[in-house]
């Protein structure tokens, strides 16, 4: 272990020890070199030490003679010990054996404290860090929240919160699906962060809200730090693969002092109430906080019995119900006009998909929505030229990649029919291959949602007993051995057994 020996330039005296390194500057003291430090006691008269950067060394003084004031100097500098001249080797060596053992236990004890703080911060990290989108949670919020109102009320200084509500977050969710909505959110918070200075916080609520602080911010400057926002986020365009995506987002602001709230309640509900505003007025939207008027009247309500209610309700379904199949069948013959083939298969290609959703015992509102996406699933084509839909001869490789982008397009167009998004996952993801070889995305197994597993199968034997452009119909044995040799690549094991036995009772 290296000593440091520190002494006065024109001292001649040295401890008798066998290893040190001899220093008369102050600034190799506080070198991490050396742990083990011996100061003459002229060097020390003449020089001040800071006592601070000495807690992690043992320190001696070396005095010139043995005396009664030798214990006082040690107390005042807060060492460890001391010698003198003419000391016995043995008491020497027996001091410097007592300051190792300190040493080591003192290195034990940092090394504690370290891991100990580290611990702190991985605990700190999982309480108030969202593990998703790496934000702060919305504990740090409300904390950090109370936090800048109480400063602002000692120094006088304007904060502010932005809340920021992704619209229709839940529809990109059902339609396009979990990975593609976790890369929307991770998107937006990019973008968040980009324009956001260091000193705010960014904190995520739920999987589609954001709450922001910015401390120093007027109102005014607010809401253009929330407009520059919006409109970064509404021009912005989120791809993933052949998908292209724009989002829209709400927003409120809330300003102390100037909005007179007192504490986290009610920045929360004034946050809440801006946001609420914003989706009123259908969104894409930066509303500064007001407080609602009350009401001075109330409206009378006109009584309206339970029989005419269930009336009007049986009289909409009927209504809505037809409008919608008239839409579907419309939708199909658009399709029929690009592809007579697929004009002419859908009907059938459903009809099997809703025995096999049956026979699986789905619940009628899923054997719905695999009937509608088997008559919709290649509603995409309408925007694919006719040239490459009738071609007779194999596809280009660009050819091939317009033909794959249709279940994009199909998700696209019906996306904002609010009765046929239960049919859109089928839609979207029919050329899925249970082997992971499939399009849009590669899904594999139990990834891809049921629906589309059946729409695959009953979608393939059709096209296998069809007339294409590039050839003939199979006989029906042939497509049933070409399924057969698919189950576990292709199609889902379970679905093939089960459409297989629909097939065999078909006449």
């Amino acid at each position: 272990m290296k000593l440091l020996y520190c002494v006065d330039k024109k001292s001649k005296l040295k401890p008798s020890l066998k290893s040190f390194t001899q220093t008369i500057a102050l600034k190799d003291v506080y070198s991490d070199e050396f742990p083990l430090v011996v100061f003459d006691e002229k060097f020390l008269k003449k020089r001040k030490i800071n006592p601070a950067r000495l807690v992690d060394k043992i320190c001696f003084i070396y005095f010139h003679k043995e005396n009664k004031n030798n214990l006082k100097t040690i107390e005042k500098f807060g060492f460890f010990d001391y010698f003198y001249d003419g000391e016995a080797k043995g008491n020497i060596l027996f001091k410097l054996k007592r300051a190792k053992k300190l040493l080591a236990s003192k290195k034990r004890i940092i090394k504690l404290d370290n891991d100990l703080l580290n611990k702190n911060r991985e605990l700190e990290k999982s309480i108030l860090i969202d593990p998703v989108s790496d934000c702060y949670n919305w504990r740090y919020f409300l904390h950090r929240a109370q936090q800048e109102i109480s400063r602002s009320r000692r120094h006088l200084y304007d904060v502010s919160f932005v809340a920021l509500d992704i619209d229709y977050f839940r529809q990109i969710n059902e339609v396009y699906g979990v990975k593609i909505a976790d890369a929307v959110i991770g998107k937006v918070v990019e973008l968040l962060k980009d324009n956001l200075r260091k000193e705010d916080a960014l904190c995520r609520w739920r999987e589609d809200q954001f709450f922001m602080v910015l401390p120093y911010l007027s109102r005014r400057h607010a809401y253009s730090v929330a407009k520059r926002i919006k409109d970064r986020i509404s021009t912005y365009k989120f791809k993933f693969r052949k998908l292209n995506l724009t989002i829209k987002v709400s927003m409120g602001v809330v300003t102390f002092p100037e909005d007179q709230i007192s504490n986290t309640k009610d920045l929360v509900s004034a946050l809440g109430g801006s946001l609420a505003l914003a989706k009123r007025k259908g969104g894409d939207k930066v509303i500064l906080y007001y407080k609602p008027q009350v009401e001075s009247a109330r409206t009378k309500k006109k009584k309206v019995s339970t029989d005419d209610l269930k009336g009007e309700i049986r009289k909409l379904n009927v209504l809505l119900t037809r409008d919608l199949l008239e839409m579907i069948y419309g939708f199909a013959r658009a399709i029929e006009v690009k592809d007579s083939y697929t004009g002419r298969h859908v009907e059938y290609t459903a009809a099997i998909a809703e025995k096999i959703a049956k026979r699986l015992s789905l619940p009628k509102t899923e054997v719905e929505n695999v009937k509608r996406a088997a008559v919709l699933h290649d509603l995409g084509k309408v925007a694919i030229e006719e040239s490459i839909l009738s071609k007779k001869g194999p596809l280009t490789k660009k050819e091939k990649r317009i033909v794959k982008t249709h279940p994009w397009i199909a998700a696209e167009i019906l996306k904002e029919i609010h009765s046929l998004r239960g049919a859109i996952p089928a839609i979207l993801y029919h050329h899925e291959r249970y082997d992971g070889g499939g399009y849009p995305l590669g899904l594999k197994g139990e990834e891809i949602p049921l629906t589309a597993r059946i729409v695959a199968i009953a979608d393939v034997y059709q096209a296998l007993i069809s007339n294409r452009p590039y050839r003939k119909a199979c006989q029906k044995k042939k497509a049933i051995e070409i399924i057969k040799k698919e189950k576990g690549k292709h199609f889902d094991p379970k679905i093939v057994e089960t459409f297989l036995d629909i097939i065999k009772h078909e006449k």
